[in-house]
This record gives structure tokens, sequence and C-alpha cells, in this order.
């Protein structure tokens, strides 16, 4: 099977009832998620500031060039906030992400998360979280702890973490094995309902 988003398969999970139809259908019939996420560009417009060590002001001519009603409605949230964070972590030591795809029984979960830094001497991957509504903390710890299960493997020491990008806020992992267990129950159920669904 093709891997699927992180990000659908914590929808999936979060989902109730009939939700959880919606859900799979979603993953299995929508749009790639590359090519639909409105945040795409200001989320590339931050990981190409950070590889190319570039000023921050990049990210204010981004907010010039937008021409959609939609983006200049959302991305400036996005920018003041993440800005914020920044000025909160003023020494950040960039590094290339850690990638990869984590097998879940059948299912397999692309597991990206967007940057990577030295905060105080400890490296972190982090992975962004750009909608409106706050970051919840149940939806963190399933992130967080499908980060560190698909990569802790590979990069020992690491501390795996999900930032509320417009709130400035990062949730850091804190390793709890009765949710690893959980992950593969639910890849379990969702390999069943995409098997069955039309």
């Amino acid at each position: 099977m093709e891997s699927i988003s992180l990000t659908y398969f914590v929808d999936f999970m979060l989902a109730s009832g009939t939700g959880r139809i919606t859900s799979v259908q979603q993953i299995k019939h929508a749009p790639d998620q590359r090519y639909s996420d409105v945040y795409r560009p200001v989320r590339e417009a931050i990981v190409d500031m950070h590889r190319k060590g570039l000023d921050t002001r990049v990210l204010a001519d981004l907010l010039t060039s937008l021409t959609d009603p939609r983006e200049q409605r959302l991305f400036p949230k996005v920018v003041i906030g993440y800005g914020k964070f920044l000025r909160q972590h003023p020494r950040l030591t960039w590094f290339e992400p850690p990638r990869a795809d984590h097998s879940l029984g059948s299912v397999a979960i692309r597991v990206n998360p967007e940057l990577a830094f030295l905060i105080n001497g400890t490296p972190h991957a982090i992975k962004l979280y750009f909608r409106g509504e706050p970051l919840s903390s149940r939806r963190a710890v399933l992130i967080n702890e499908i980060q560190a299960t698909g990569l802790e493997a590979t990069w020992p020491g690491m501390v795996f973490a999900v930032l509320d990008v417009r709130r400035s806020r990062l949730f850091t992992h804190t390793p709890k094995a009765e949710v690893s267990r959980l992950l593969r129950a639910e890849a379990q159920s969702l390999a069943s309902l995409l098997a069955t669904s039309a």
C-alpha cells in the first residue's frame, strides 16, 4: 500500500462514528495533500528560509506578493506566530530533518517533520501545525508519538515536537507505551476500512 500522510492518519484517529467513513474516503479519493494544501507556500517559504540561511524578511516579502484572498487572510497570522517562535528561540541551528515511511502493520505513514534545529544543543525535529483551531493536546500526542516511533531508532536523542505556528506553542514528545499500542490498533482498523470501502 502507498503511504498516507501523517495528518490524514491523525484525522482518522480523532474521528468518531460515521466521521471515520468520511476520513477513509478522504484518504482513498481526495487529492494528494501535497497538492491540495493551502498552507504549502508559507510552509515551503519557512523551510527554504532556514535551509538557505536567509533573513526573516523573506516571509514579509511572501506576504506582499500574495494575490489569493484566502492566503492574504491566513498567511499573516502564520508569519506573525512563527516570528514570535523565533524570538523565543533566538539561537537555532538548522539541520536537514529526518524523514521516513513508518510501517504500522499494513499501513505506512509518511513521517516528515518540516524543521530540525539544535535548541540549546539538543536536536529537535518539528512538525508544523497551521490550522485555525488551536492544536489540541490529543492531536499533539498522536503526532509526536508517530514521529517518535517512526524516527527515533535512526535519531537517538532526538526530541520530537509539533509547533502550533499561529500560537507559537511548541508541544514536545513524552513517550507513552499505551499510545504506541493504540497507533497499531488504529492502523489495523484503517487498513480494514480501506480494504472494504468503495
